[in-house]
């Protein structure tokens, strides 16, 4: 009797690793068959094979397809600009349109202070009394490029008092 009690939690486990080595084999062959499918996909997204030139690269848009750009959302270019700008005459209305971010309220940095919760507008490296309302006074036609630098990048360039950033512009004066 003690005999036969030792040898059954023998055959429970030789039973219990067979079904583990069974659904460890059927976890191997799942994960196989995925990452063969996965594999498949990724060459096919490669767009390797026939007609891969210069007509059908990705950065081409297809036919009947508007080509969608990425900008960056701390830099303003003049390309950017003159796509986007309609009807805008300031930059202080371009901004407002484009990057409504880059004129939000940063929270209350300073008790005595209410500008220091708005970036500070610099305008060819020269600082601008008035904080944003500078921007209404700068024409978007001679904007050549536009920034936001963050508080711990503009404090490194220009010195305290930018603990909400910097507008910083560039014009083609």
């Amino acid at each position: 009797m003690i005999f036969a009690t030792q040898s059954w939690p023998r055959r429970a486990a030789t039973a219990s690793a067979r079904r583990d080595s069974r659904f460890v084999s059927g976890v191997r062959t799942a994960l196989s068959a995925a990452s063969s499918t996965a594999l498949v996909l990724l060459i096919a997204a490669c767009g390797g094979g026939a007609g891969s030139g210069p007509a059908n690269s990705p950065d081409a848009p297809a036919a009947g397809e508007a080509q969608i750009r990425s900008y960056s959302p701390n830099e303003v270019a003049r390309a950017e600009i003159d796509e986007r700008g309609a009807n805008a005459h300031t930059a202080m209305q371009f901004l407002r349109r484009v990057r409504p971010a880059w004129l939000r309220s940063r929270g209350s940095n300073s008790l005595t202070s209410a500008g220091a919760m708005y970036p500070v507008v610099y305008i060819d490296n020269i600082r601008r009394p008035g904080g944003l309302s500078a921007l209404f006074q700068v024409p978007l036609s001679e904007v050549r490029r536009m920034e936001f630098i963050g508080p711990g990048d503009a404090t490194t360039r220009w010195g305290t008092g930018h603990q909400s950033g910097v507008i910083l512009i560039v014009t083609g004066r």
